[in-house]
């Protein structure tokens, strides 16, 4: 395995810059995530750094190699795409050995790798049939067994979920995730689905418009998101967001107008420099908008009355939108029950967890 390292980073298609000078160091052994909009330049710095698309400038370095001219078949990289690719011809055998076949490995060696794939996938039962008889998750299977059998430096995943139906989507989820952890390899996973993102990255990159909005953590990335942008993005359902402006209470303390009858404090400490009338933007996650009794109370609450305009059930919980400061606000409810629309109900809104962005730069306020 190796660490990769993008620096200034740039891909441009005639007048139109894709990707904007990124700079990102990739760990050797860790699992990152590519994830943003369609359009953002996640597939395309990928493809980049699986030589499948030059560099407008800029340098990829796998280990210490420098690669931006070395041909894609000589990086020591394996991709799985979400396509397939398989020869539909062929067997499950044939398939994950046609590479090392052409790479004129000896045989004794190609049987090796191709059944200590099988072993790690559960493929062996179907190593003699063709791919044309398996289903979508066993098809991407043998697509990430033919990548194994390489043994890259780097594993490259390009939305490899995407056409499985919800609940294979979620069994691959938990393959990949196995798989990581018993090769070790490096790997890069390119998705637009922040679950998947989340769920199996060590680091998640956050894109928009060629450009890197944050890269961390999922839970620091999720509790620190650096701008709204990324507030908005990483979350299902997405932060509430209020526009209000800085005021200071009867303490002399800031908190934030939204509007003529409704402010909220805001714990001291945690943001910084907070002039009176400056614009701001409140976010709350809707987890953090508690209805009385159906769930844990914050310590820290602001309390509020506000009619349900619509509801989600979704089982074990339920979604409810209702109105607060002549906005439209989600709210999980714990322990659900039935919700009339236009019902009027108590709310909790945790102040220790709150959010505020900059109205203009969009960049978060927290210190």
């Amino acid at each position: 395995m190796s660490h990769v390292s993008l620096r200034q980073l740039v891909k441009v298609y005639g007048h139109q810059v894709a990707v904007k000078g990124i700079d990102l160091e990739i760990a050797a052994g860790s699992f990152v995530a590519f994830v943003g909009p369609s359009g953002c330049g996640k597939s395309t710095t990928l493809r980049m750094i699986a030589g499948l698309e030059s560099v407008s400038h800029g340098e990829i370095r796998i280990g210490e190699r420098l690669v931006n001219e070395v041909p894609a078949r000589d990086r020591r990289i394996a991709m799985v795409f979400q396509s397939y690719a398989l020869y539909p011809h062929m067997t499950v055998y044939e398939n994950m050995a046609f590479a090392l076949k052409v790479a004129k490995v000896p045989r004794a060696d190609i049987d090796r790798r191709v059944r200590g794939a099988a072993g790690i996938l559960q493929l062996e039962p179907y190593l003699q049939r063709r791919t044309s008889q398996l289903s979508g998750g066993q098809r991407q299977r043998v697509a990430m067994g033919r990548a194994i059998i390489r043994e890259p430096q780097v594993f490259l995943f390009d939305e490899p979920l995407s056409n499985l139906d919800a609940q294979l989507r979620s069994a691959m989820r938990v393959e990949i995730k196995r798989l990581h952890q018993r090769l070790g390899t490096t790997a890069i996973y390119v998705t637009h689905d922040q679950t998947e993102a989340m769920t199996l990255a060590d680091q998640i990159v956050i894109m928009r418009d060629g450009l890197i909005e944050q890269a961390g953590a999922p839970l620091d990335v999720f509790e620190q998101p650096a701008n709204e942008f990324v507030a908005r993005f990483v979350g299902s359902p997405a932060m509430n967001m209020l526009p209000g402006r800085i005021e200071p209470d009867a303490q002399g303390d800031p908190s934030i107008r939204l509007t003529a009858d409704q402010a909220i404090s805001l714990p001291p400490g945690v943001f910084g420099d907070l002039p009176a009338g400056r614009p701001v933007t409140l976010g709350v996650r809707p987890e953090d908008i508690v209805p009385q009794g159906h769930g844990v109370m914050p310590a820290n609450g602001h309390g509020f009355s506000a009619p349900v305009v619509l509801t989600e059930s979704l089982g074990n919980e339920t979604l409810l939108f209702a109105q607060f400061a002549g906005q439209e606000v989600t709210s999980r409810m714990q322990q659900p029950r039935i919700v009339r629309d236009g019902e009027t109900l108590s709310f909790s809104l945790n102040k220790n967890r709150l959010h505020l962005f900059d109205q203009e730069t969009g960049r978060s306020l927290r210190q």
